[in-house]
Formats: structure tokens, sequence, C-alpha cells
């Protein structure tokens, strides 16, 4: 575990990126295999599955596209201003433009997050379910976990951090 008050801005990018990016990166794909094999099973019986798989899909291509946005420019710009002495001159301006960017993404991920859970009950096991069905729900559930906390320490720790070393960087050193 991460101490998210103690840990620099480059150290949370980087357990960002190699705790939650990871497991993304491995249980997207393996999530969208399942989804579909359960869909094409029980969808006929409960037509929620197919809602549950196209928001899946749907959050799946935003997350895609988010973490890449992370990856290769706002943790860079992160780690750059950490390095430095002063405020560097960023192409976007300020940290605040990237991150407010994915703080709406955040917005919009948390909203099919509860649209994920309210189709499947919560991500309860419908009796008689096959292994499939109950791993689908397993993952789902532990998939939702996984990007609240994500999302958390970027929102709760790492975002407002960075945003107030730019300032502090940008005021300068104060005349005493």
């Amino acid at each position: 575990m991460i101490d998210l008050a103690a840990s620099s801005l480059s150290e949370l990018a980087d357990h960002v990126e190699q705790t939650h990016h990871t497991y993304l990166r491995s249980e997207l794909p393996r999530l969208e295999e399942i989804a579909a094999k359960v869909v094409s099973i029980h969808g006929d019986k409960d037509p929620r599955l197919h809602e549950v798989r196209e928001t899946f899909l749907a959050l799946k291509a935003e997350l895609s596209s988010h973490m890449m946005k992370e990856e290769r420019i706002l943790f860079p710009m992160v780690r750059e201003l950490e390095a430095s002495d002063e405020a560097p001159m960023f192409h976007c301006g300020t940290l605040a433009n990237p991150i407010r960017q994915m703080e709406m993404e955040h917005d919009q991920a948390d909203s099919a997050l509860v649209q994920l859970r309210e189709l499947t009950d919560g991500f309860t096991i419908p009796e008689g379910a096959c292994d499939t069905y109950q791993d689908m729900l397993n993952a789902l559930a532990r998939f939702e976990q996984d990007l609240r906390e994500h999302i958390h320490k970027e929102s709760e720790a790492l975002f407002p951090r960075a945003l107030q070393m730019e300032q502090e960087k940008s005021a300068g050193p104060q005349a005493g």
C-alpha cells in the first residue's frame, strides 16, 4: 500500500501506472472476452446483459484513451514539474487544463460503474449462473473496486498536490 501523503508526485504517478494501469491492461481484454461469452449464452434470458457488455465496452475504450493521456502527457508533465525549481512552461498552459479533462473522464467512468452496478443488481450472482457468468460478475466487482481506488489516488492526492506544487513554483520565492 502506498502512503498517498508521504509519496512524491513521481512515486504516485509510477504507482498508478504500475498498479492500476497494469491491472487494467490485463483485466480489460479478459473481461471483454468473458462478457461476450456470457451475453452469447445468457443474453436471451436477461437482456440487461447486452447493456452490461455495451457499457463495459464504452468504459474500456474510454479507459484506454485515459491511460494513454496520463502516461504520455499528464504524468510526464507532473514529473517535470517536480524535478524543476520553477513551474515549467507547458504546451497546454497549466496542469489544471489536462487535470480538468482527467477529472471529467473520472466522472464519466463513475457513471459507467454506477450503471454496471445497477444492471447487475450490485454484481449479485443469479441462481443457477454458470462459472463464466459468476466469474464475470466477480471480475466486474473487482474492476469497480480497483477503478475507484485508482480515481481516488489521482483525484484526492496526485492531482491536488500537483496543482499546489505548480502554483507554489509559479509564485517563485517569497520575499521575507
